[in-house]
């Protein structure tokens, strides 16, 4: 859960530490005292887009960190451990950077990571929902990614295979789509490929090849001049009169005679010797150059039209590799061309093997999607029923479709607000208010699913008052139990219900506006409340009215917290 926020140069914010605990919290301010801001800056912190308008105007950079307690989180610390983030203490901050220019840095436990990952592990710790994230609930198109988060056991790794086998299915239903198309052109493909594969086939080049004809051809149309220097070589090493080859056997001679006077020239022998063969050797490579017949005219010219073959490969094709890898492509292209007719039966085969078993994994999701519809309009329901509207009614539509990423089912939410009215799409007739409790409801459900963590719920009681707002706020204080709820609403008898307190105030000095945030105690938090009842003229009454809400016990809910 949230341990602690901290906001730095952020908006209208100077600095702002908070500690938050279990429980229900809620931030108290009029309207406009930056309520929201404090959740744009935890959201900040998540890895969400930020400007650098955002920063305090005349500071450097704006610097928000989130404390979380991730010791009831797997999930989270299993993807801590897998990045290698781990500290010392069962926590992880989240830290977000903006600088007044340029682009803003995010931190996990002071490592540097993508904004991405970031928003990879605050999904496992956090669930933010604002006033206008009920709006969701009006696209059918998000009804099945709620519903699965609660009917799915495995819903992860279901939904990964579900993804991967369509992926195979579509990759096969192009290639058979390109394989038709290609019957269509078949002649012209068959004759377009033919010729290239001949040609690159007919000088059937080898890498690095032209460089040694280039090399070969250099030395042969030098042709005189290398002999000459050649057996330049050779005389003067070997056959000359003298050589230096007989000069060393002289000099070698000189020094035995010389090693009785000094034994040093034991060494010199040795070396001379050694030189003696060098020299031998050098002039026999020489010799070979001298002896190399090239006057034959048709090789010459035979070479220098194998060049000329391969330059126009390399113009065409980049590199004789290249054209190698074009000639081998090509081949298989052929092929396919040529036995199109085995070629497709053989993709086609592959289609219906791919799509049994992608069929498969969706039968795998429908009934899992099919046995947890009763449960989960009964969950809905009944939180509906607890939350004012006795008569509303839930009902998941699941019809079968083709099979696509997300399996072979079109799930949509049906609402029935009264009695006796028909069940129709939630989008077409669910007011504010009643989008707010069915979303309420929805996330109740949800939640009771999954481990404990943070939910944070930004005004989301819109069009409700009254004993309505009493029994919203009932429900939260129930899911209050489980999760860590934090919230912000304008409703006192939502309000009344929080365990714990943060005022919100904004205040102007020396035309500098800013915003504060601080603990209070449920003493302090009776003012606050009754402004939300009178508004800003707190009066005895209204004071009286905050206390008797904040005192009176919660009533019990149709179920049990978590």
């Amino acid at each position: 859960m949230l341990r602690r926020l901290t906001i730095r140069s952020f908006t209208l914010i100077d600095e702002i530490d908070l500690d938050f605990d279990a429980g229900m919290t809620v931030l108290l301010g009029e309207t406009g005292a930056g309520k929201s801001i404090i959740i744009d800056a935890l959201a900040a912190a998540m890895g969400e887009r930020v400007s650098p308008e955002l920063v305090r105007q005349g500071a450097r950079k704006a610097v928000i960190e989130a404390t979380f307690d991730i010791s009831a989180r797997p999930t989270a610390a299993a993807f801590i451990a897998e990045h290698a983030l781990g500290w010392d203490a069962p926590e992880v901050v989240l830290r977000r950077e903006i600088p007044a220019s340029g682009a803003s840095r995010c931190f996990i436990n002071d490592s540097p990571m993508q904004s991405t990952q970031v928003r990879q592990l605050a999904s496992l710790l956090i669930d933010v929902h604002g006033q206008h994230d009920t709006h969701g609930l009006m696209s059918p198109t998000t009804h099945l990614e709620a519903y699965d988060a609660f009917a799915l056991h495995d819903g992860g790794a279901l939904r990964a295979s579900m993804l991967e086998h369509w992926q195979r299915l579509s990759s096969l239903r192009r290639r058979i789509d390109d394989l038709r198309r290609r019957a269509v052109d078949a002649d012209a493909d068959r004759a377009r490929l033919r010729f290239i594969h001949d040609e690159i086939a007919a000088i059937n080049p080898t890498p690095g090849e032209d460089s040694d004809i280039a090399l070969e051809l250099r030395r042969i149309e030098a042709g005189e001049h290398v002999v000459t220097l050649a057996e330049s070589v050779r005389d003067r090493l070997y056959s000359g009169d003298p050589s230096a080859y007989d000069l060393i056997r002289g000099a070698i001679d000189s020094v035995a005679q010389l090693r009785e006077f000094d034994p040093q020239m034991e060494g010199i022998a040795s070396d001379l010797e050694s030189a003696l063969i060098i020299c031998k050797e050098a002039a026999a490579s020489a010799a070979l150059l001298a002896d190399i017949d090239d006057r034959d005219p048709q090789r010459l010219e035979d070479m220098r039209l194998r060049h000329v073959s391969l330059q126009r490969l390399i113009r065409k094709y980049g590199s004789l590799e290249s054209a190698v890898e074009r000639l081998e492509s090509v081949a298989r292209e052929l092929h396919d061309v040529e036995h199109l007719d085995e070629v497709l039966s053989e993709a086609e085969q592959h289609l219906s093997q791919a799509l049994a078993q992608a069929q498969e994994v969706a039968d795998g999701l429908s009934q899992q999607r099919r046995s947890s519809a009763q449960s989960f309009e009964s969950s809905i329901n009944s939180s509906l029923h607890e939350m004012g509207m006795p008569a509303a009614m839930v009902r998941i539509d699941i019809r079968s479709c083709e099979v696509g990423p997300t399996g072979a089912d079109h799930v949509e939410f049906l609402f029935a607000a009264n009695s006796g009215e028909p069940l129709r799409p939630l989008a077409k007739i669910a007011s504010g208010g009643e989008l707010s409790r069915v979303m309420l409801a929805l996330k109740r459900a949800l939640f009771e699913k999954i481990p404990a963590g943070t939910v944070v719920l930004d005004e989301i009681d819109t069009g409700i008052s009254g004993r309505v707002a009493r029994t919203v706020g009932l429900v939260m204080q129930q899911l209050a139990r489980r999760q860590q709820l934090i919230c912000i609403t304008h409703l006192a008898q939502i309000a009344s219900l929080a365990d714990n307190f943060m005022r919100v105030t904004k205040s102007s000095a020396r035309d500098r506006t800013t915003i504060t945030a601080v603990r209070i105690d449920k003493i302090e938090a009776q003012h606050d409340v009754a402004m939300l009842l009178s508004g800003s003229d707190v009066t005895e009454t209204a004071l009286s009215g905050a206390r008797e809400l904040m005192q009176q016990p919660a009533k019990k809910t149709a179920r049990k917290a978590g």
